[in-house]
């Protein structure tokens, strides 16, 4: 009775899970030759997609195209935008319902810039031009309410820009950033504020130099944060202010090594008070391991203990991606990803900006994979020559306001691969529930968690727009899963899809497509 009873039960409560639909789909045709889409989420605004269209408009320039999506993937408007061909993309940003578009006059670092200013909701277009008397090495960017910020190298010595709109030029933002220093985060925050966050050595070592500053650029928070002697930092990844203080996560590894061994937290407080630090090695994880196969994670689970019983740690190393640090009210949610680097030496040029991955032009398939990051690909992560990238895991921590581990848990991945170094998994929250998903080919893998459980798991195809529709070749590489608004995910990628059934429509169509994927 006691069986049937909890089989009962058992059925009623994977009833009531939240089960994933995809209640509209969006598409965009793409010619062989043409420029790949950029796909931005802008939240409850909506989506923003553009490309170069690789037209050209005489008298004008080169034609961009812009396109706005409601929530409900209706085309709200479309645009051609003209562009003086002399101008190179070298960043974007979406936030606070504007897409920003900034170009740069040519390769030459010292060149001038232009920038574009579009309106999600009504497409109204400003455009600045901006004298430049730096010779910036960009590779930062973010945008706080009416300024742009520029991180980048001037002789290898990190700098920062700031653009106000209205202005004819830039400013060089104050502090004193060492040579040969590396910036590893530059952030924007919610109450007009931004992070810069520095990676610096000294006799003593390697330390994180963070600053906070104000909307007019003044310094309102600025402290060294220095680790344990063995730990080198390998990444960070700054919060806005909560209850007054800042906090940064990261993965460290050991002093000469760009593996990382645990990811560690610190909360840092202002001058005179002692910053909070954690650090959790992988061994500690009760989910790490979850992605290989059973009889080995079973024998690294037991190396951990029997060293944990003789009073030594296990330093377990691989290759980590962090993707952000969150508070969501309860505590601060850490993700991140394990991946394997593929090389092949063929080089191209990226462009900056504030979403994960690169934009790049046509036919960027056969070329060399970076990161959004020049010197933090290089110098941190030892990655700046692969040619793609391969998944294993995304991990998520949930850690108190203290620093200490809470839950953590993961989802395996899968027949994924990317050209650039970015963030395949998204996560969503639903209820103290949380959701992760990725793209894998043809596929979206997701799993619903309840902290340290697995509540449930699936796959489902992606739904296409006419039921005889078939998928005739998806191009892998391009394309992801990302948090939209809520507990609702936007899915891309390109698909050629074949259909012979419906009249009027070319039975073979190359696409980009966007879907609406929800759990209800």
């Amino acid at each position: 009775m006691r069986s049937v009873l909890t089989i009962f039960c058992t059925m009623l409560f994977c009833c009531a899970l939240a089960q994933p639909k995809q209640p509209a789909r969006f598409e965009l045709e793409k010619e062989n030759t043409d420029d790949y889409f950029t796909v931005l989420p802008a939240g409850q605004d909506g989506v923003m997609v553009f490309r170069d269209t690789e037209e050209y408009k005489k008298g004008e320039g080169d034609v961009w195209k812009i396109v706005s999506l409601n929530t409900e993937l209706e085309k709200r408007w479309e645009e051609e935008l003209a562009i003086n061909e002399k101008y190179i993309i070298r960043g974007y940003d979406l936030i606070n319902g504007h897409l920003y578009l900034l170009f740069r006059e040519g390769e030459y670092s010292k060149a001038d810039y232009h920038l574009i200013r579009i309106g999600v909701l009504d497409g109204a277009i400003e455009r600045y031009d901006i004298e430049n008397e730096v010779e910036l090495e960009l590779s930062h960017l973010t945008v706080m309410e009416d300024k742009i910020i520029l991180g980048g190298y001037v002789r290898f010595s990190p700098t920062l820009l700031a653009y106000t709109l209205g202005d004819d030029h830039w400013m060089v933002v104050p502090g004193f950033f060492k040579d040969k220093s590396d910036i590893v985060d530059l952030k924007s925050n919610e109450k007009g504020t931004f992070n810069a966050v520095t990676l610096e050595k000294d006799y003593t070592g390697y330390f994180l130099r963070l600053r906070t500053y104000s909307n007019v650029l003044d310094i309102l928070f600025e402290r060294e944060i220095r680790f344990k002697e063995d730990y080198r930092v390998l990444s960070a990844k700054t919060t806005g202010f909560v209850d007054g203080n800042i906090a940064i996560s990261g993965s460290y590894g050991a002093p000469n090594s760009t593996y990382a061994q645990g990811i560690y937290f610190v909360v840092v407080k202002p001058q005179g008070q002692k910053n909070l630090f954690s650090y959790h090695s992988f061994a500690d994880l009760s989910h790490f391991f979850d992605y290989m196969n059973p009889s080995r994670a079973r024998r690294l689970k037991e190396k951990a203990k029997k060293k944990e019983r003789g009073g030594k740690s296990y330093k377990h190393t691989t290759r980590l991606r962090l993707n952000g640090v969150q508070w969501d009210g309860t505590g601060y949610l850490i993700t991140a990803e394990v991946y394997h680097p593929k090389f092949d030496y063929v080089s191209r040029q990226a462009t900056w900006h504030n979403y994960g991955s690169p934009y790049y032009g046509v036919n960027s398939f056969t070329n060399r994979a970076n990161s959004r990051y020049v010197k933090q690909s290089s110098r941190l992560s030892g990655v700046d020559d692969a040619s793609s990238f391969e998944y294993y895991e995304s991990i998520a921590l949930h850690l108190d306001n203290k620093g200490r581990l809470l839950w953590d848990n993961s989802i395996p991945i899968d027949d994924t691969e990317t050209l650039s170094l970015e963030q395949v998994v998204d996560v969503t929250a639903d209820s103290g529930k949380h959701h992760m998903a990725y793209l894998a080919e043809d596929k979206v893998r997701y799993q619903t968690i309840l902290q340290d459980s697995v509540l449930s798991q699936g796959e489902l195809d992606i739904k296409l727009l006419y039921d005889s529709d078939e998928i005739g070749h998806t191009y892998v590489g391009m394309g992801r899963v990302m948090n939209w608004f809520d507990d609702v995910f936007l899915i891309w990628g390109y698909h050629r899809v074949h259909n012979k059934h419906v009249p009027d429509l070319d039975p073979r169509r190359s696409v980009l497509f966007i879907n609406k994927l929800t759990f209800e």
